[in-house]
């Protein structure tokens, strides 16, 4: 037995010493269950807590630094523009950078966006500083999946590390090869870049739901190609000798010259690009064409473009469902394992006549001031982890018991600001006769609380029609009416009299009196709450410093034009005024921050394939290439479109976002492709490329926002409802706290939703309803199969009843016998 007792010996002495509080532990879980990821067991070493914390403080600067890496894309010098004798700290205009490849007098031609690009030097420099914040990220995540091995978890998949280090070693080889050969070819730095942007979770998670939508338009998108390679055959075989001209002069078999031709003439059709163009010669020759068109539209454009966007739809909003009830479960063993790390073991409470394991408040507000170091910022202050705490204490038993809990994570989600609702000036006149002066002006004498400048929904305010309300939303119509007039005089050219500048600068000193007297009714935080308010403050000082050196310093008329213009936009804030405009409004920013993903997955695709086409039509787009010199057919130099080009990503950017809109772009996509001789590599590429491109963004990822934005809208405008308004125990409990703050403590307690958790909740909303139908339609087929099963019972008794009664009489008969 020594031997072994000796064993266990050195073993102890290589765990470590001391473990990791509960409270660190559950503030792991409940950290995880915010990103809904859950572990079945955590790390106990110290070490672990510090790597963890050190982690997350390096993960929210490492996606800064990605983002910096994307932005830095757009402002680096195009590799077409390098040249060998650029010094590397040189700053010049992109003007200057960007000239002709060598084509005579087109660099007249040379169109750029005009932003300012920074030397190569300087951009390497931010690079690497930018890629070592990447690196030091991925070595600590390294560190922290071994703490988490050790416990048999994985804190990341070993495919992601993987990546992560592939990308950043790519990266850095990039920027090494680009800073000794400046005039390459060919540059990986932005797909890179697109890379590191896919290993951030919840991006990485949208181009996974993209690419599982991808696959799910394979059958319908066959049967399009289908439609469109049959259309074309039958079209060459009836137009392709029709080689004379119509009465216009155009040949009458345009775009049907070849089997070749006539694809692409029928593809660009179905996208509506050219639409009725492409039909026009052969319809002005024979009338009987409709009858090969119009069946071609109707299945083209009108069934199979909205079955792909229905396919399309329907996959992506599967993926998001299957997402979000899957982090929901997640979420919720996340709040478990923390409640069992933190629940008081040695007491416990009666609750609705049960004995119940709970936590205190003192466990409470360490794990959310522990939650602080882990997120980089206060999570709660002091003040507001008492509120907190009560919030979620539905029954006021001063702890929390494990339904309770359960409400954590949105807890964690809502912000709370405390402000002192009333100005010292408003405090000092109380009672006096302009204290009451000031109370009619402000208040429209309506019952219940003072919320202060913006209270909660559904609730009055006290502000909104009172006398100086009304009086201040006259003067900003009359003001309206002035500009009105300004533009009628500026419009047709007459003079203006010399008194319409006094006018002006007595509206900006009006403004100036309405934030005054705003700030003597509301205390400074309390106004400073309310984005109207902050617009109000910095538009009114800006005009009233202008109109005081237009009077004593005198300033520039000139500068009239344009205080006329940042007073029309302040004078946009009276159609708040409107309630239905006010509500579409508030719906609008709602619907954008929820389908911020969507967003972001049409700009990757727009940022990936202008990085692309730089790289492949950059300086090339001129009238003076010798390869489009001698082709006299190129719509894009008649139609004056050389705007539209790959120059720098800005317009790479700008083309493709117009190609997005529309479907496609003929002329854009016809220059791009006469560059190169048919059946080419290079034409080859310059076709995977646009029709890549057609399938990533118009047929994929802007159906998806176009759908998933009406959906979500009319979503929005049911919740925005009073009718259909559901309140959780969580706001009932702090509207109740908000209630006794106003009328007891002249304080106001602002409830401020996270973006993720307003959009938790549309998307819970969404897909409740789609299982409230879905369950509907199963309780009718239960109902109806009940119902069968009914019917068949009875004629089964019927019957069985039947057999009875023969039965009997078998037996009467046999007695009868007997």
């Amino acid at each position: 037995s020594s031997p072994r007792r000796g064993k266990r010996e050195r073993d102890k002495l290589k765990e470590p010493l001391l473990d990791m509080s509960n409270a660190e532990l559950a503030c792991m879980a409940l950290h995880e269950a915010l990103q809904s990821k859950s572990f079945a067991d955590f790390p106990k070493d110290p070490a672990a807590w510090e790597t963890y914390v050190i982690y997350h403080r390096l993960l929210g600067y490492s996606h800064l630094a990605v983002g910096g890496l994307l932005v830095l894309t757009i402002f680096e010098i195009p590799l077409w523009c390098r040249s060998a004798t650029d010094s590397y700290w040189d700053w010049k205009s992109s003007g200057q950078h960007c000239t002709a490849r060598g084509f005579g007098d087109a660099d007249r031609e040379v169109i750029v966006s005009g932003i300012p690009f920074l030397p190569l030097g300087v951009a390497l420099m931010i690079e690497y500083a930018l890629l070592g914040i990447i690196l030091a990220r991925v070595i600590v995540s390294a560190r922290l999946h071994l703490h988490f091995r050790g416990v048999g978890e994985s804190y990341r998949s070993n495919r992601d590390m993987i990546i992560d280090y592939i990308m950043v070693l790519l990266g850095f080889c990039d920027a090494f090869y680009t800073g000794f050969f400046p005039k390459s070819s060919f540059h990986i730095a932005p797909f890179v870049r697109f890379g590191l942007a896919v290993t951030i979770p919840w991006v990485h998670k949208v181009i996974g739901s993209f690419l599982r939508v991808s696959k799910s338009i394979l059958t319908v998108g066959l049967f399009q190609i289908g439609t469109i390679v049959i259309a074309a055959w039958v079209a060459a075989m009836i137009f392709d000798d029709l080689d004379h001209k119509d009465i216009y002069g155009m040949p009458v078999n345009q775009g049907f010259e070849s089997f070749g031709n006539a694809v692409y003439t029928m593809f660009t059709a179905q996208t509506t690009a050219t639409l009725p163009d492409a039909m026009v010669p052969t319809f002005h020759n024979n009338k009987l064409v409709l009858l090969f068109w119009m069946p071609f539209y109707l299945l083209a454009v009108c069934i199979f473009a909205q079955v792909i966007l229905a396919t399309v739809y329907e996959e992506y909003q599967k993926e998001v469902e299957g997402g979000m009830k899957q982090g929901h479960k997640v979420r919720l063993q996340g709040i478990e394992l923390a409640f069992t790390y933190l629940k008081d073991r040695d007491n416990k409470i009666i609750k609705n006549g049960e004995e119940v394991d709970v936590v205190r408040y003192e466990t409470f507000a360490e794990v959310v001031k522990l939650m602080s170091m882990v997120e980089q910022k206060e999570v709660l202050s002091s003040e507001m982890i008492r509120i907190c705490f009560d919030a979620l204490d539905d029954d006021s038993s001063d702890a929390i018991c494990r339904s309770e809990f359960a409400d954590m994570c949105e807890m964690l989600q809502i912000e709370l600001i405390i402000t002192k609702r009333d100005s010292i000036v408003k405090e000092h006149l109380q009672g006096t006769a302009y204290g009451r002066l000031l109370e009619r002006a402000m208040s429209n004498g309506s019952e219940g609380p003072d919320f202060g400048v913006c209270p909660p929904d559904g609730v009055e305010s006290k502000f909104i029609g009172s006398p100086f309300d009304i009086c201040m939303n006259t003067l900003l119509g009359m003001n309206v009416a002035w500009l009105i007039l300004q533009s009628v005089f500026d419009l047709n050219d007459i003079p203006e009299p010399s008194w319409f500048s006094k006018v002006d600068l007595a509206f900006s000193f009006l403004y100036v009196f309405e934030v005054s007297v705003k700030l003597c009714w509301w205390s400074w935080r309390e106004y400073w709450t309310s984005s109207d308010n902050r617009f109000d403050f910095v538009t009114s000082l800006i005009l009233a410093v202008a109109g005081l050196a237009f009077l004593f310093f005198d300033a520039p008329r000139d500068w009239l034009r344009y205080l006329n213009l940042l007073r029309l936009i302040r004078l946009l804030k009276a159609l708040n005024n409107i309630p239905e405009y006010e509500r579409i409004m508030q719906i609008i920013m709602r619907m954008i921050t929820t389908c911020g993903d969507v967003l972001v997955m049409n700009f990757l695709v727009v940022y990936m394939w202008a990085a692309w086409g730089q790289q492949l039509y950059g300086g090339l787009l001129v009238k003076d290439n010798p390869a489009l010199k001698e082709q006299d057919d190129l719509d894009y130099f008649d139609s004056h479109f050389q705007v539209y080009n790959f120059n720098d990503m800005v317009l790479g950017m700008v083309t493709l976002f117009f190609v997005t809109i529309t479907q496609w772009n003929n002329q854009v996509t016809c220059v791009c492709m006469a560059l190169h001789d048919h059946f080419t590599f290079s034409w080859f590429v310059t076709c995977a490329y646009w029709i890549s491109y057609y399938i990533a963004s118009p047929l994929i990822a802007f159906n998806v926002f176009t759908a998933f934005s009406i959906d979500i809208f009319i979503k929005l405008e049911e919740m925005l409802d009073p009718k259909n308004q559901k309140e959780g125990e969580i706001s009932k409990n702090l509207k109740g706290l908000q209630n006794d703050m106003a009328e007891n403590q002249g304080l106001v307690l602002r409830i401020q939703e996270s973006a993720a958790l307003r959009r938790e909740r549309v998307f819970q909303a969404f897909f409740e309803d789609d299982d409230d139908d879905s369950d509907e339609d199963g309780a009718d087929d239960a109902d109806e199969k009940s119902s069968k099963d009914g019917d068949d019972k009875a004629d089964g008794d019927d019957k069985a009843d039947g057999d009875d009664h023969a039965d009997g009489d078998d037996k009467a008969d046999t007695g009868d016998k007997v």
